[in-house]
Parts: structure tokens; C-alpha cells; sequence
């Protein structure tokens, strides 16, 4: 039975299918806005579909608190050109909206850039609003929202006002910081650096945006976070000089900044202390970028690497200025410094980049800028000794040029690298194969430097064994003789080993051995058991200038030779003394102690055989050789001046022979007189008598060696044609020769040990105690006052240059604390120099003596008080950047004579201003000050010029450091001086008034330059037939003195111009930044306004006095050097009011701001007091060209560039009041006149017939000796000076700064006519006639401008 199935039914058509479907409602806004939630792409498809209305609920529903998706739409629906009302309503509800959510923020953030060009205006105010509300978002989602924002300016849409808000708000800027915890916070900057390095690699526009948008942020303070992403900038190529260039300026700017702050004392104290913060911050983000950097931002440690390298090498400016910052402000060397030094520390792979680079800058490098990569290299050897021997490859090969740097940085790189040879045997053994090489070579100063090396290797290696005397690095050994190869573990091997190298130094020039003989010193200094060694060393080349056997005992003869009429020395006899003489004192001193040795003596070393049986050692061989020369020089040394005196110069060859060996036995008398000093302190009273009368009879011999040696200097000299710059007048000495070889002689003065130094002092108080200094009317006793004189001025001498090598010393030591040595060395110095000084000016006031007798003492007495001057200036020199509150004014004043009072009371001196204080530092450093005042007024009144420059340069260098009103008294003290006192001397008229005006603060202290200049006007003005001789007001101010005192004020005016320069610039990078927060809608803080506000009103308060100033000089009659300086520092003042009035306008698009009163005043002082008073002078300069004499036609050309400049100067600063005035509605130049006056007139007659026939009379021009009228009155409009100005303007497009045509002056005049007051200006001619002078001035520019030169060719 088969089975049947149904067949199946037939499909249904599909027609009918879809007819079933129901149909989907049509898109509303409620739909839509739900579909947003979930997808807003695909509900931004279904917007076209809806109408205006609903459009419109879809704006009105928006708001702060909607949801992300929701915002979204809000480009496409504006796309669909929906009612304006509600666009306006929708806006207005989200800027008006006090806070957003961080959802809201981010989306707003993204939908801008998608905004239609239509509303795109809207950009900005949504910009400023997500900015200010930066700091309230969530930190997970500020990445994010960066990120859109900076796709926002990639568009691009306001890059600059993006960047300068990511900017303000991740630096820290007014108080804006990531709400999180420092952690997270560092990873959100992390996050964001790496989004702007991926942007900026996509758009080089952006990157050059971000460039300029740091460089304005730097103008504020440059923050941490614009320095990671300068950095990041850094690592694309094309912007990596760029990137490094902003952050290398932003640092050396900084430090400059600073340093300017601080010397112009006009500047608000906010100011200054924004500059102090702006310093710091600069400093810190700069560190802070490289400990940073190990977390999560290792791809900035090459650009880190070259910003600090770049850091390194900066010079900018004076390095003892830059020392003296202080305040916790680094200069840009220590930032550069310590940036490596950290870099080196946190990260291994940037080990080999810092020392590659510090290899290539050393050897590529000019000297100054290698030196601080020299000492970079030793802080990193210093601090990370054990990492660098990874690196001592790379040292060895900067080794191997050792030979080809300059001297200084050959040898401060073995300095640096000598620490590390206590690590490395090898280095060390390296380093001498090197030095042995250099000691070959033919150039001084390599030899020079081989041999400052190899004195540093052996004082190393001294303090090695010292520190570690049982170190051995052989392991356990038995003896020395069982490893013949073994390193020579202490310095007196070392010296054995090295002493064929030392030993070939003492056949080299002279200097090589000079550095030998000093550095033999400082090896016995630092292991006195060498002595003996350096002794036995030293005796075979003393003998080829030494003999036993004959009268004299010093081969002199055998020191110098003339080849090819050139002076050569062969051996520095007194250096070689000296080294010999303080070997044996240190020798003699460290005997009673332990030899070097004693703790090698149980490992099996040998000792040393010098001191053998039979055999005498080489220090009483020394001893013996010095007590014979000195025995000899005793007895010959009065024979020798007079036969030497006479022997002293017939031929030139002789001359020059005779003058070095004086210059030697110099030398040689104060090594013996040191010698002699040595042995005072131990000496019975017997021997010790017979010792000072020896070293009286070798000062006194000293003395006469001093003088023959001046006489010589002075027939060299000439001889060879230049006899007045033989000595110095101000220190005796040498100046400049041609023959360097007799310069070099001189320059190794006051070698003497502090223990004889306290001996000589004492010596020297008690030979001017026991009255054979202050009575020399007696004849008798003469002899005895002489030698007396002569023993003050040796031992004022000896402590001046020790003072200054003291100071020159990096002994930070001496400036913290002094020693107890030190300060008993001190007392006894300084009651010799109060004594002179005191004693000195009381007796000048007394009667006269013989005339010829006492005007040698008067002048003796001189010379000793400015040495005791001296040598208190060189004692305060190193204290006066530090604290002056230190051991060392203390020890100068406690060493004051008890009736220092009653000297003061005599000299009518306030006692009262020192017992105000009551911290004894401040007390005793004003009455240190009361007793340079009294000084001062004496030596001021006796006119010692020398006395008077040092006294003024320790009250200077002294009140500086004082609080501001302390210093006001010392100001005020200064100016009295300028009012009561009647000084003659040029010089010292200058130095008055400069202490009077330095030591006055601000504004006092412009004010004072003019008063000074008003009454110098009264001198310089009234001709020669005036019976005034002097001012009434300023005694100081004379006939004499006027002319001085007139350069040194031009020199003030100089100087406010270059601090007005500089803070000029500083208000224009001020009102940038204030520009650029009103373009995102951001109001500029209030404190930041106040301040720039506070720091416009000094500068134009402080030009204002520059004006009074300029114009006191324009009315007066001044020399032609003078008159050119002036004319041009006006025309610099002129440009820079010009600056300050371009500061005034507003950029187009911002609201013109109406000039403060400051700046009214400013531009009404300087039209009225100084532009006509100006014009006067430069006709009155014209005029004396004029006058036919010798070099008056240099005087013109030099003049026919400052006079146009002038002009143009002036004219362009009219131009900018007349556009400033038509902005503000200002009238700023009511008080201005008309410019009639002109560089020069060229007279043609031609022209001028052409003039007479085309202008009627009642047109012609004023001429230049009639008054000039008012360009305006109080009523007149703005306009009428933009008019009248419009003849100028045109010569400035043609021809500015340059020479004048001949009808120039008059074709303007006839184009301004003088204007009435109260009236309007009215053109009194035609467009056609105007037309025609402009044509016809044009023709006498081409045709006219070349006769001058003609005529000067012709007088040439």
C-alpha cells in the first residue's frame, strides 16, 4: 500500500508579504533624543527628517547636565540651519551654566571642531569656558579632553588660545592643578605630553603653534609642564633646535632678568620679587623634567641631555656677577650641572651619550666654554666614582690630545680625573705615559701643563696613602724586592719615579721652572718626609749657580744672556731660593714628627738611605749654602747699589741686563728677609736684636733695589719711545712691555709664609712705637726713620699681595670662618694700618717742616696709607658677596685704637646712627663705616687721589650690602658732601657724586642727577665773562670740576635708558599675556594687573626724570664729544618713548584702553621741556659748524648721522601721540611745537628763484630766528595734528634718517601754517598745488643731495 502525501502550498507574493508589514512612525524629537542616548551617529541620520519645531525642542532641551549623546547632535543640527532664537537660547544655557560634568566637558570639547563655519564665531567662548572649568573635571577624564582639544587646534581653530590654556592649567599657573594625588596627577601630565608629541609629528604647523605658545607662556615664568613639552617638541627633528633654543633662552633670560631686578632700584619691590619667582620656577621645572623622566618619559632624555649641555655652555655675562645671585637662584652652569649629574644618576642609558658629549665639547670647544664641561666631568667623578670606571676608555682617549688643548683645561683635566686614579692603577699608569709625551713637545705651555700634572699626580697620590696608609694592593706579599714590578703605593716613590721627568723641567724656559719650583712646595706641604728627597733633587742644579770657594757664592752672571739682541733668563735664582728656603722652614717645622714611613717598615720595605753614615744630607748643605749668600748680601749689598747704580745703563743690552738683575736681587732680598722673619719667634733677645737690624739693612737695601729698578723702567722705556706708560701712577708698577721677560719677573712678588708675616708686623709696630716714624724732624735720627718708612712699606707690600692671592684662591674657608691664626695675624696687621692711617691725617694738619725733608715724609706717608688702604680693600674683597656680618669686620674693628671715639668726635662725625642697631653684627659695620667716613673726609680735604679711590670704593662696596634705609644715611651723608664741600679735582668731584647717587635709593637718587644738572646748566650756559665761579646749591659743581660732572651724568642718563630698554620689553611681554587671556575669554588676574600697572607708572615716572635731565643738557654749551653723546642718547630716549607709546595702542579687535595720567604727564614734560629746547640745540650745533677751524669737517660727518636720527626720532614719536591721541580722543600734544629745525640748509638759488615766483609772500615759511608758534591750544582737535604731520610722515617714507633737501624745511612749513588757538585747522590750498610742491621737492631730492658731498671732497 504506497503511501501519498499533500502537496505543498504555494508561496505567497511578496507583494502581499510587504503589505503586512507595519509602517515605522515618522522621526520626533523625543525618538531621536532616545536614539542618541544609545547611537548618536545614528540619529544624526534621521535629523534632516524632522521640521523647524522639532528642531528646535531637540536645542531647547540641551543643556549642561545632558547627556553626552546628546550634545552630540548639536553640529548636525546647526548644519540644518534650525531657528536662531533657539540656537541663541541653547548656547546661552550652556555658557551660563555655573559647572559642567566631566561628561558634558569632554563632549563639548569634541563636537566644537564639527561646528558649521556659520557658528564658528562661538568657538572662543566655549574655549575659555572649558579652560576654567579644567581644574573641576575628574582626572581620568582630563587626558581625553586634552586631546580634543588639541585636535581643535590641528583644525586649525585657535591653536594659540588652546595651547596657552593646556599650558597655564597643567603648569600650575594661578593656582590651577590636577585634583588627584601627586601619582596619578604625573600620569595625567604623562598621558597629555604624549598626546601633543603625536599630534605635533602629525601637523608642523601645530608644533611651530606650540613653540610660540610656550615662548609667550615663558614670559611669565616657564612651568614644569611647558618644559616636558618643549622637550617632547624637541624629539622631532626639524623643531629640535627650535624646542632647545626656547628652553636655553627662557633659562639665560631668566638669570638676566634677575640680575637687572636687582640693579634697578626704581623697580617696584612686587616686580622684583616676580623676577626672583620667575627665576626659581624656571630652575625648578628644569630638575624637576629630569626626576620626571624615569617615570614613563624616557624618550625626553636625549633632548635632556642637549638642553643641559647647551646650559653648560652658556655665557652669559660676568661669572663673579652671576656668583653673586644668591637667594637660592643658580646660574645657568649649575642648572645645566646638576640636571646631568641627575641624569647621570637615574639613568644607565644615558651614561655614554654625557660622556661622549663632554669628550667632543672639551676637544671642540673654545676654552671658555670648555671649562665648565670640565668641571661637569669632575663633579661626575667626584660624585659617581665607582660607575665612572666603566669610562675610562672614553677618559683615556680625551687624554690622548692632552698635548694639543689649551693649557688651563689640559690641566684642570687631570685635576678632575686624579680622584679616580685611586680606583684605577691603570689610569694612573696612563696618565703618566701621556705627560711623559707632553714633556717632548715644543710649545711652553704644554710643557707647562706636563708639569702642573705631574705635580698633581704626586699630591694625589700622597692624599691616597694618607687616607689609607695600610692599603695594598698586592695582596699578601713578604717584601718589595720579591715583586720588582709592583705600583709605587706612596708619593715618595712616586716622586723617585717621576723625578726624570721633574728632573728634565729644570732644562726647560723659565716659566716651566717657576711652575716646578712652586709645585716642589706644595708636594713637601703636603708629605713633609719627602723634603729630603726633593732636597737631594734640587742640589745638583743649585750648584751651577752656586760656589763654595769663590767672594761671591751666587753664579749671577750665569742667570741672563742677550741672543740676537733679545733678553733671555736662564734661571729665576730668587724662585729657586724661595722653593729652597720654604722647603727647609717646612722641613724644620715637621721634623719632631713620625717619618712617613714608620708604617711600611713591618711589611718588609725598605727605608730610605739618605741619611747614610759619612755622609752629609742635602738640607745642611742648604742650610750652610743660604747662611754663606746671606752672610755675603750683608756685607756687598750696600757695595753693590753703588757700583750698580752707576754700572746701570750706558748700551741698551747692559740697560736691559742691569734692570733684571735688579728686579732678581728684588727677589732674593725678600726671600732672606723672610728667612731672617722665620727665625724671630724662637730667638733669644740678644740674637733676636741682630736680627732685626739685619732685616732693617735688607728692607733699606730692598728699598734702594725698588728705586733703581723704576729708573731703569723709565730709560727703557725711553728708548724705546714710550717713556709715560713706564710705570702705572697709581701702584708704581710696570705696565704693559714689549719685553714681556721683565714683566714676568715682576709678577712673582710676596711669596711669605703667615708666621713671618706676623713677625714683621710685629717688628713694624714696635720700630713706630719706639719713634722712629713720627720723629723725623730730628736730625739725628733720620737714618733711623728711614729705615723705619722703609720697613712699613715691605711689610705693607708683602700683606697686599698676600691679601690678593688670598682672594683670589677658591677658599670658601676664608670667607665662612677665619682661622685663630689668621685672625691673630689680622689684629697685628690691622693696628699697623689704623695707626698709619689715623696718625697720618691728624699730623697733615700740623706745621710745616723743612721743606725739602718733609715733602719726601708727606709723600712717604702717602704711599703708606694708600698701601694700608689697599690692603683693606684686598681683605674685604672676598667678604663682600658673602655675609657682611663675618669674623673679619669684627677682627677690623676690635683692632680700632682704644681713643677711636675722640678721633671721631674731633671729625664732628653723628655717634648717635650706631647705637640704633642692636644686632652687634650691623653695629660694628657701621662703626667701620663712621671711621671710612671720617677717612674720607680727610683724604678729601688734603685732595690724595689714590687714598680718596679706595676709601670710596670700600664705603661703595660696604653700604651695598646694608638694609635700604641704612644705606639712605650713608646716601644722605654723601650728598652733604656734594652741597658743603669745595673740591678742585676732576677725578675726585666724580667720585663724590657717584658714592652720593649710588648710595641714594630711588627716585632720590634721579631727582639728585637734576638738581645737579640745573645748577651745572647755570655754570656751562653763562658764558666766559661771568664772575660765578661755582654753584650755590653744589659746591662740588665749579669750573673745574663742571665738565666731568657733565660726562658722568650723560653717563647716569645712559644708563636709565639701557634699564628703561630692558623693562620696556617687559611690559610688552606683560600686555601680551594679558591680550592673549581676553582672547579666550579669560579675565587677567587682578594681582597681575596691578602689577604691570605698578610697573608702567615707574617707568614713566623714571623717564619722566630722565627728561627734566636731557633737557638741563640742552640748554647748555657743550664740548663736541660731549654734544655728539648727548645727541645721541636723546635720540635713543626719543626711540624708546616712541616703544612706550606703541605700548599704549590696542591690537585690532580689543578695546582702546585711555593712557594713564603717568603717561599724559610724560608726553606733556617731554614736549614742552625737552623736543623745542632740542631743536634750539641742534641749530646752535649747525651754527658752530659753520665756523671755519681745524677738524671741524670730522666734527660734521660724525654729526650728519646724529642729527637726522634725532629728527627722525622725534618726528616718529609725534606720529604715534597724534594716532594714540585720535584712538583715546586725548589731545597729547597741546604742548607741542612746530619742528622748524633740520639737520643742515642747502642754499640753491635756482630753487629758490623757483620758490619766489610760484608762492606768494603771505605764504612763505617763519624763519628759524622767529619764535615758534603752538601746534595747538587746549581746544584743538586731534585731526588738525594728524594733518599737520603729514609733511613729516612723507619725509620719513623717502628719506628717513637721512640728509635733507634744500627746500625740505619750507615745503612743510608751507604745507602746516601755524595753527590759532581755539581754532580749526583749514587748508589754505588746493589739491592741484599741493600736488605741485610735492613734485617739486621730489625734484630737489634727486637733483640737490649731491652738492655736500662735492664740497667735501673738495675741502678734503
Amino acid at each position: 500500500m504506497s503511501a501519498t502525501t499533500a502537496p505543498a502550498p504555494a508561496p505567497a507574493p511578496e507583494s502581499q508579504f510587504s503589505s503586512q508589514q507595519p509602517t515605522p512612525p515618522p522621526p520626533t524629537a523625543e525618538s531621536v533624543l532616545s536614539q542618541a542616548s544609545r547611537d548618536p551617529s545614528g540619529a544624526a541620520s534621521h535629523l534632516p527628517e524632522l521640521s523647524q519645531d522639532a528642531l528646535s525642542d531637540i536645542l531647547g532641551s540641551l543643556s549642561a547636565s545632558s547627556p553626552a549623546g546628546h550634545l552630540a547632535l548639536l553640529p548636525a543640527v546647526l548644519s540644518l540651519s534650525p531657528s536662531p532664537t533657539a540656537v541663541s537660547a541653547a548656547f546661552t544655557a550652556l555658557l551660563s551654566a555655573p559647572t559642567w560634568p566631566s561628561s558634558t566637558l569632554l563632549a563639548v570639547a569634541s563636537l566644537l571642531r564639527d561646528l558649521p563655519p556659520a557658528y564658528r564665531n562661538r568657538v572662543p567662548a566655549f574655549l575659555g569656558k572649558i579652560l576654567s572649568l579644567l581644574p573641576s573635571a575628574d582626572a581620568q577624564d582630563l587626558p581625553a579632553v586634552a586631546y580634543q582639544l588639541l585636535l581643535l587646534a590641528s583644525k586649525p581653530l585657535h591653536p594659540r588660545a588652546v595651547l596657552a590654556g593646556l599650558l597655564r592649567f597643567f603648569g600650575g599657573r594661578r593656582g590651577a592643578r590636577v585634583r588627584a594625588p601627586p601619582s596619578i596627577a604625573r600620569q595625567v601630565e604623562g598621558t597629555v605630553l604624549l598626546n601633543v608629541a603625536f599630534v605635533v609629528k602629525q601637523d608642523p604647523v601645530l608644533a611651530r603653534e606650540v613653540l610660540a605658545a610656550v615662548k609667550a607662556d615663558a614670559a611669565g615664568a616657564l612651568s614644569g609642564f611647558a618644559v616636558a613639552v618643549l622637550l617632547s617638541v624637541a624629539r622631532v627633528r626639524r623643531f629640535n633646535e627650535g624646542a632647545v633654543g626656547v628652553l636655553r633662552d627662557a633659562a639665560a633670560v631668566s638669570r638676566r632678568d634677575y640680575r637687572m631686578s636687582r640693579r634697578c632700584k626704581w623697580l617696584p619691590d612686587c616686580m622684583k620679587e616676580e623676577w626672583a619667582r620667575a627665576a626659581q620656577c624656571v630652575e625648578k621645572g628644569l630638575l624637576k623634567a629630569v626626576d620626571e623622566s624615569v617615570v614613563g618619559r624616557e624618550h625626553v632624555v636625549p633632548s635632556i641631555v642637549q638642553v643641559g649641555f647647551l646650559l653648560v655652555e652658556v655665557l652669559d655675562g660676568d661669572r663673579a656677577e652671576e656668583g653673586g645671585l644668591g637667594e637660592g637662584v643658580m646660574s645657568t652652569e649649575e642648572i645645566g650641572i646638576n640636571m646631568l649629574k641627575s641624569l647621570f644618576e637615574i639613568h644607565e642609558m644615558a651614561r655614554t651619550e654625557i660622556i661622549e658629549q663632554c669628550k667632543f665639547r672639551i676637544l671642540s670647544a673654545k676654552p671658555q666654554q670648555s671649562a665648565p664641561v670640565v668641571r661637569l666631568l669632575g663633579c661626575l667623578i667626584r660624585g659617581h666614582p665607582f660607575p665612572m670606571l666603566e669610562y675610562i676608555a672614553h677618559l683615556k682617549e680625551l687624554l690622548d690630545y692632552f698635548s694639543f688643548m689649551n693649557d688651563k683645561i689640559s690641566t684642570g683635566l687631570i685635576s678632575c680625573i686624579l680622584p679616580l686614579t685611586k680606583f684605577s692603577h691603570d689610569l694612573k699608569d696612563y696618565i703618566i705615559l701621556v705627560v711623559r709625551k707632553a714633556m717632548f713637545k715644543r710649545e711652553d705651555m704644554v710643557r707647562i701643563a706636563a708639569t702642573n700634572a705631574i705635580v698633581e699626580l704626586i699630591i694625589a697620590d700622597i692624599r691616597k696613602s694618607e687616607a689609607n696608609p695600610f692599603e695594598d694592593s698586592s695582596g699578601s706579599q713578604p717584601s718589595s724586592s720579591q715583586q720588582p714590578e709592583t705600583h709605587l703605593e706612596f708619593g715618595r716613590g712616586l716622586f723617585q719615579e717621576l723625578s726624570g721627568l721633574l728632573r728634565r723641567c729644570l732644562s726647560q724656559e723659565t716659566n716651566v721652572k717657576e711652575v716646578l719650583y712652586e709645585g716642589l712646595v706644595r708636594i713637601v706641604t703636603s708629605d713633609p718626609a719627602i723634603a729630603d728627597n726633593v732636597l737631594d733633587f734640587l742640589w745638583p742644579h743649585f750648584l751651577n749657580y752656586y760656589t763654595e770657594d769663590a767672594e761671591c757664592p751666587l753664579k749671577s752672571g750665569l742667570c741672563f744672556k742677550v741672543d740676537n739682541a733679545k733678553l733671555c733668563i736662564l734661571e729665576p735664582l730668587d724662585s729657586l731660593l724661595s722653593c729652597i728656603s720654604r722647603i727647609l722652614r717646612i722641613q724644620q717645622n715637621n721634623k719632631c714628627e713620625q717619618p712617613h714611613d714608620a708604617n711600611w717598615k713591618c711589611f718588609g720595605f725598605a727605608a730610605s738611605q739618605d741619611n747614610e753614615a759619612g755622609r752629609t744630607s742635602s738640607s745642611d748643605l742648604f742650610v750652610k749654602a743660604l747662611s754663606r749668600i746671606q752672610k755675603y748680601l750683608r756685607i756687598s749689598l750696600p757695595e753693590d747699589q753703588q757700583g750698580q747704580s752707576q754700572e746701570a745703563g750706558s748700551l741698551s743690552s747692559p740697560s736691559e741686563i742691569a734692570h733684571c738683575h735688579n728686579l732678581t736681587m728684588l727677589g732674593i732680598i725678600e726671600v732672606f728677609v723672610d728667612f731672617a722673619a722665620s727665625k724671630l719667634d724662637k730667638a733669644s733677645d740678644e740674637s733676636k736684636e741682630m736680627i732685626e737690624k739685619e732685616i732693617l739693612e735688607l728692607v733699606d737695601a730692598h728699598s734702594g733695589f725698588e728705586r733703581k729698578t723704576s729708573n731703569c723702567r723709565e730709560k727703557i722705556s725711553r728708548r724705546r719711545g714710550h717713556s709715560g706708560d713706564a710705570t702705572d701712577k697709581h701702584t708704581n708698577e710696570p705696565k704693559e712691555n714689549s719685553n714681556g721677560t721683565l714683566q714676568k719677573l715682576r709678577e712673582k712678588r710676596g711669596k711669605f709664609v703667615d708666621s713671618c708675616l706676623y713677625e714683621l708686623s710685629v717688628m713694624c709696630v714696635k720700630q713706630c712705637n719706639a719713634g722712629g716714624y713720627n720723629n723725623s724732624s730730628q736730625h739725628p735720627s733720620q737714618a733711623k726713620s728711614n729705615q723705619t718708612s722703609y720697613l712699613v712699606s715691605f711689610v705693607l707690600k708683602a700683606f697686599l699681595e698676600s691679601f690678593k692671592s688670598l682672594a683670589t684662591k677658591d677658599s670658601g674657608d676664608f670667607e665662612i670662618k677665619v682661622s685663630e691664626d689668621m685672625k691673630k695675624l689680622l689684629q697685628q696687621i690691622m693696628q699697623l694700618i689704623w695707626r698709619l692711617l689715623l696718625d697720618s691725617n691728624q699730623e697733615n694738619g700740623g706745621t710745616k717742616r723743612n721743606m725739602t725733608q718733609g715733602k719726601k715724609n708727606n709723600e712717604g706717608k702717602k704711599d703708606h696709607s694708600y698701601l694700608a688702604l689697599a690692603c683693606l680693600k684686598e681683605l674685604l674683597k672676598p667678604n663682600v658677596p658673602g655675609d657682611y656680618s663675618s669674623d673679619i669686620i669684627e677682627v677690623i674693628v676690635a683692632s680700632a685704637p682704644p681713643n677711636i671715639d675722640d678721633v671721631m668726635d674731633a671729625g664732628a662725625l653723628d655717634k648717635n646712627d650706631t647705637t640704633m642697631f642692636e644686632d652687634q653684627s650691623t653695629k660694628k659695620v657701621h662703626v667701620l663705616l663712621n671711621i671710612l667716613k671720617m677717612l674720607y673726609a680727610q683724604v678729601l680735604s688734603q685732595s690724595f687721589l689714590r687714598e680718596f679711590e679706595a676709601v670710596t670704593e670700600l664705603i661703595l662696596g660696604i653700604s651695598r650690602k646694608l638694609h635700604l634705609e641704612q644705606r639712605h644715611l650713608v646716601g644722605s651723608w654723601a650728598t652733604d658732601l656734594c652741597g658743603k664741600k669745595t673740591v678742585q679735582s676732576p677725578s675726585m668731584a666724580r667720585e663724590v657724586v657717584k658714592l652720593a647717587i649710588h648710595l641714594t635709593p630711588s627716585p632720590d637718587d634721579m631727582i639728585l642727577v637734576c638738581e645737579m644738572a640745573a645748577e651745572l646748566k647755570k655754570l656751562m650756559t653763562s658764558g666766559e665773562d661771568s664772575s660765578k665761579d661755582s654753584s650755590d646749591a653744589y659746591h662740588i659743581i665749579n669750573c673745574k670740576t663742571k665738565n666731568s660732572l657733565a660726562a658722568f651724568y650723560l653717563q647716569m642718563v645712559e644708563l636709565s635708558l639701557t634699564e628703561l630698554d630692558w623693562s620696556l620689553g617687559k611690559i610688552k611681554a606683560m600686555v601680551t599675556l594679558g591680550y592673549d587671556s581676553a582672547t579666550i575669554d579669560e579675565d587677567q588676574p587682578a594681582d597681575e594687573r596691578m602689577q604691570r600697572l605698578a610697573f608702567e607708572d615707574a617707568l614713566y615716572s623714571r623717564s619722566t626724570l630722565v627728561v627734566h635731565v636731557l633737557s638741563s643738557f640742552a640748554h647748555m654749551s657743550l664740548k663736541d664729544s660731549q654734544a655728539e653723546q648727548f645727541l645721541k642718547l636723546t635720540a635713543k630716549f626719543y626711540k624708546l618713548l616712541t616703544r612706550m607709546s606703541k605700548s599704549q595702542i590696542a591690537p585690532k579687535g580689543y578695546t582702546q584702553s585711555i593712557p594713564s595720567l603717568r603717561f599724559q604727564k610724560l608726553a606733556e614734560v617731554t614736549c614742552r621741556m625737552l623736543t623745542s629746547p632740542v631743536y634750539d640745540f641742534v641749530s646752535s650745533v649747525q651754527e658752530d659748524q659753520e665756523t671755519p677751524r681745524k677738524g671741524n669737517l670730522a666734527k660734521i660727518r660724525r654729526e650728519s648721522k646724529c642729527i637726522p636720527d634725532l629728527i627722525y626720532q622725534i618726528e616718529d614719536y609725534e606720529k604715534c601721540l597724534i594716532q594714540l591721541s585720535k584712538l583715546t580722543k586725548v589731545n597729547l600734544l597741546r604742548h607741542a611745537k612746530r619742528s622748524v629745525a633740520r639737520d643742515f640748509r642747502i642754499q640753491d638759488k635756482s630753487e629758490e628763484q623757483q620758490h619766489e615766483d610760484n608762492h606768494a609772500p603771505a605764504n612763505a615759511a617763519p624763519s628759524d630766528r622767529e619764535p615758534d608758534e603752538d601746534a595747538g591750544g587746549q581746544n584743538t582737535s586731534v585731526g588738525s595734528y594728524d594733518d599737520g604731520n603729514v609733511s613729516s610722515e612723507s619725509e620719513h617714507d623717502g628719506n628717513a634718517g637721512g640728509l635733507r633737501a634744500p627746500g625740505d624745511g619750507n615745503a612743510d612749513e608751507n604745507i602746516r601754517p601755524s595753527i590759532p588757538c581755539g581754532s580749526s585747522f583749514q587748508e589754505s590750498k588746493s589739491d592741484s598745488e599741493e600736488e605741485e610742491i610735492l613734485a617739486r621737492r621730489k625734484r630737489a631730492k634727486t637733483k640737490q643731495v649731491v652738492h655736500d658731498s662735492d664740497e667735501e671732497a673738495e675741502d678734503e
